[in-house]
């Protein structure tokens, strides 16, 4: 009997060691990773640092990748379907409203800035009483803790110009909350007109970055389109 419980003990004893270093290996794992991932970010800011536009582009699509990662969660059941509703919405009403006003800074004590920091708050609590089987992903959730939640605020804040003249939006219509400016392009005529200008002009350097780098993609967007032959010819980005 005695020997039978002293097995028991060693076996429950043996399981918390692995554990315990199970988790000191991800917790490791997690901080050599944002580590990694701040010096590259450091490193394509120093290059692209007075490019608002390109720097706005490489965070949208890293919001896009780990939202992507956020739902892919969901998908192996690691985590419950409702923390995938918590987390598109974080991400759409915090993530992107952020980039959408970049390079704009704000006042800790603003709306904007609280905000923030609530939306973080309500991502992290959704993970920590979300994930199925808390004890056997304590690690993970770490990873995703230091990573995908307060990682991607680092790396934004790290993107904010030094300069403060930078720190304004290239159009204070573009400096408001997601909210309310999917309100105003629904009831505002001008502003759904402004929208669509500016998402062409956007989708129209896209194209001509792409064409300067490949000339059959260049081939192909000539021949399908006159107007862009036209301003190929003359080499105007602006489209």
């Amino acid at each position: 009997m005695r020997g039978g419980v002293a097995c028991n003990f060693l076996a429950t004893m043996a399981g918390g060691g692995v554990f315990t270093f199970g988790l000191f290996g991800m917790i490791v794992l997690a901080f050599a990773l944002l580590g990694v991932i701040v010096w590259a970010w450091g490193a394509f800011l120093d290059v692209h640092e007075h490019n608002p536009g390109r720097v706005r582009t490489a965070m949208l699509v890293i919001l896009g990748v780990a939202t992507i990662c956020e739902l892919g969660f969901t998908f192996c059941a690691l985590t419950h379907p409702w923390v995938a509703v918590v987390s598109l919405l974080v991400n759409l009403w915090g993530g992107l409203d952020a980039l959408l006003r970049f390079p704009a800074a704000h006042d800790i004590e603003s709306f904007f800035a609280v905000k923030q920091f609530l939306l973080l708050l309500c991502k992290t609590f959704g993970y920590a009483f979300g994930i199925n089987n808390f004890r056997m992903h304590v690690g993970k959730f770490l990873l995703v803790l230091l990573i995908n939640i307060w990682g991607l605020p680092v790396l934004y804040l790290m993107a904010l110009p030094l300069d403060p003249a930078e720190q304004v939006a290239a159009d204070d219509r573009d400096d408001v909350d997601l909210i309310m400016r999917m309100w105003h392009i629904a009831i505002y005529k001008d502003e759904r007109q402004r929208c669509m200008r500016s998402c062409q002009s956007w989708w129209h350097r896209r194209l001509f970055a792409i064409s300067e780098k490949s000339p059959i993609v260049k081939i192909a967007i000539c021949a399908s389109s006159p107007a862009y032959r036209k301003k190929f010819s003359k080499g105007i980005r602006s489209v």
